[in-house]
């Protein structure tokens, strides 16, 4: 095969704080980040962080960490390169096949924000276009040439581990390294003058890229009595803060050693040195911090790209694809398979690879919100013999031989109820299900009982969260009984090629929903038009300092400014720009919710007009308390803890002033290392000092 290189992860995700420190982002769900050393390297063995701020009370950084991998015979899997691996590139002037050896890898990133410059966040509208009279964010700011200097774009940076290459070893994305850079003016509280920095590394041979972001800075240019104030959750005109994203790409340096197999003579420097582009670039996003870093939320932000790529890229056609239904079968047709494709009814998933990740989540819910209001006690219970719902023990076992037909009975009822229990497509507008109506007494609500995309309107709402299409193909799978325990037949769990292991375990640790906007995405990321292939957005070629403007305003540029063109690929800042301005409004508001639930069509009432008496009716609802955590309990030292509210903030625009800067001060919710069988130490608390060391008197962490 033709060697093709790419870049894992294919989307990396890094994270703002207000510490010079920093850690490596996690790569599986659940996970810790990993330690590493001011260059950037990862202590070796590779070790869990242990401590989210610095001696100083700060916040550390997550940085983003790429590779680059071949993908040839020898590896068809793929497999990181390094430093002096004999790799082959094809001359695109000659057409002639030439092999060296890899000497460097010249990096560049470009992080922008254009939140200031983009249309007013508005629920689901703007999701498939904005309609002609959308408002703009800043809209009193008219012209497109005032408008251009709205985007926070530092220009793009190149690093490298050689200086011969040309490119420095680290770069920032600050003032006063590019030309045209546009930044804010002087903001209060805090000023933004940099976007974060990059660092070329070197571990073990392997030339990889380290990508770090702001410090968490927002501020307003608004000057006068009142000021800064914040109105909305999601749209305050003349705030900014550092929040980015843009893309990753590489090229390859190389000392020729042959053409076309011959090996060069002495004399021969025609050819000595070559460069090739990285096939499949990658993207980051900088987003605010994880503060229970351990926890998965109930839909990832893999589980939304993997369903995407599942059923719009050929993903995984022996789940999803035409019959008959084949492992690696790329479409001969994209446009046919679309239309034809399908879930595979004869797919059996494995339970802990594949099903027990998804139904354990809610479980560890209760250690970031009051289970009890909810509930009346937790359904999820997931301890092996227990008798919830979710025990382990009983829900693993699928139908076998010899059965007695009474337990496989009791164990399909179980399945099923709680399969039926789940909100499906077409339900996201209603509080209950069919079998919640039939059994008021058990667990009354559809689940996941959280926040949709919309549930602050009636105009296109989606009052309530749901799985995507392929997790609950997957529990229905789950519930008839088609499914396997790899455990109990001793298989080795499916493999997964090591750069796409990299790419969805990365994402895994950020959130899919609910989208209003988000966190660390809006719903943008669930769009197939900003992909060029399964986890891959689509890049489009950019102008430093030009980056594009809403079509309304490029309109009015008089053809001086690039119209917004999701079909052309997203540039710089092009994935962040739906997201709240500042982050930390919506970030203190995402508590809870309450829900009109007064029809379940939801249709607009006004009942003072002729006095129909109708009453509104609406449920309290909680937003994602994994990612920002409602009631928790926090360590006090010994074997004390309290339990109580994890922000001191209001929910309200004056509490959305504070968390600007009290976003810092919040503590992480982390695993107990005292919490053993029988404990009655909660499994995760707060603990504001952000030291797993602290848990334990004699130094030690889980």
């Amino acid at each position: 095969m033709t060697p093709t290189y790419k870049i894992h992860p294919a989307i990396g995700i890094a994270r703002v704080g207000n510490s010079s420190e920093f850690y490596l982002a996690p790569e599986k769900a659940g996970s810790l980040p990993i330690q590493c050393n001011p260059d950037g390297t990862a202590l070796q063995p590779e070790q869990p962080v242990t401590a989210f701020k610095d001696n100083a009370g700060a916040i550390k950084r997550q940085a983003a960490r790429f590779r680059v991998f071949i993908y040839d015979d020898a590896s068809p899997d793929g497999r990181e390169l390094k430093i002096n691996d004999t790799i082959k590139i094809l001359n695109q002037t000659s057409g002639q096949i030439m092999t060296g050896t890899l000497t460097d890898v010249v990096w560049t990133v470009y992080l922008a924000n254009k939140k200031a410059s983009w249309y007013e966040f508005t629920e689901t509208s703007g999701e498939h276009g904005y309609a002609p009279d959308a408002v703009l964010r800043n809209q009193d700011i008219t012209d497109p040439d005032l408008r251009q200097n709205l985007i926070i774009d530092p220009g793009p940076q190149s690093v490298a581990l050689q200086s011969a290459s040309g490119a420095p070893a680290t770069a920032q994305f600050a003032q006063g390294q590019n030309l045209n850079q546009t930044f804010p003016p002087p903001l209060v509280p805090n000023s933004i003058t940099t976007l974060g920095e990059v660092l070329a590394t070197k571990q073990d041979d392997h030339a990889r890229l380290v990508v770090l972001g702001g410090n968490g800075n927002s501020g307003s240019s608004k000057k006068g009595l009142g000021e800064p104030h914040i109105q909305t959750f999601a749209n305050n005109n003349g705030w900014f803060d550092d929040i980015s994203d843009g893309p990753v790409t590489a090229q390859l340096l190389v000392t020729v050693t042959k053409i076309d197999g011959r090996p060069l003579n002495p004399g021969d420097t025609t050819f000595t040195a070559a460069s090739v582009n990285v096939d499949d670039p990658a993207w980051v996003i900088v987003a605010y911090p994880r503060y229970a870093p351990e926890l998965v939320d109930v839909v990832t932000l893999d589980d939304v790209v993997y369903d995407l790529s599942v059923r719009n890229f050929a993903f995984n056609t022996y789940m999803y694809g035409v019959p008959p239904f084949k492992r690696d079968a790329p479409p001969r047709s994209p446009e046919v398979w679309k239309k034809e494709a399908k879930y595979n009814r004869d797919y059996y998933p494995y339970f802990w690879q594949e099903i027990w990740p998804i139904i354990t989540r809610p479980y560890y819910y209760q250690f970031v919100m009051d289970f009890d209001p909810l509930t009346g006690g937790d359904p999820h219970e997931t301890a092996r013999g227990s008798s919830g719902n979710m025990d382990p023990d009983f829900i693993s076992i699928p139908p076998f031989d010899d059965e007695d037909p009474t337990e496989r009975e009791i164990r399909y009822q179980r399945r099923m109820f709680i399969y039926h229990m789940l909100r499906k497509p077409g339900g996201e507008n209603q509080l209950t299900t069919a079998m919640s109506k039939l059994d008021a007494n058990q667990h009354p609500y559809a689940m996941p009982y959280l926040c949709g995309d919309n549930p602050l309107s009636n105009t296109s709402p989606s009052k309530f969260l749901r799985l995507t299409d392929t997790q609950l193909f997957i529990l229905r799978q789950w519930a008839e009984g088609k499914f396997i325990n790899e455990k109990i037949e001793k298989l080795p769990p499916r493999a997964i090629p090591p750069g796409v292991e990299l790419d969805r375990g990365t994402i895994a640790c950020a959130l899919g929903g609910a989208f209003c906007p988000g966190a660390e995405v809006c719903w943008i990321v669930r769009n197939p038009a900003i992909y060029s292939s399964s986890y891959r957005i689509n890049q489009a070629a950019y102008t430093a300092g030009g980056l594009s403007q809403p079509a309304v305003v490029a309109n009015l540029s008089g053809g001086n400014a690039t119209p917004a063109d999701l079909s052309a690929g997203l540039e710089p800042g092009d994935i962040t720009k739906y997201d709240a301005l500042p982050w930390q409004s919506d970030f203190n508001e995402c508590s809870n919710q309450p829900i009109d639930i007064t029809y379940e069509d939801w249709c607009e009432i006004y009942p003072d007009s002729t006095g129909d008496p109708v009453q509104p009716v609406t449920q309290l609802t909680y937003w994602w308390p994994v990612h920002r955590p409602m009631e928790v309990f926090t360590y006090l030292g010994g074997t004390n803890y309290s339990f109580g509210s994890w922000s001191p903030t209001a929910q309200t625009h004056v509490g959305d002033l504070q968390m600007v800067t009290a976003w810092a001060t919040l503590g992480f919710i982390l695993r107990n290392p005292t919490a053993m069988p029988g404990s009655s130490n909660p499994e995760f608390a707060n603990v504001p000092s952000g030291n797993m060391n602290a848990w334990n008197p004699n130094g030690g962490t889980q």
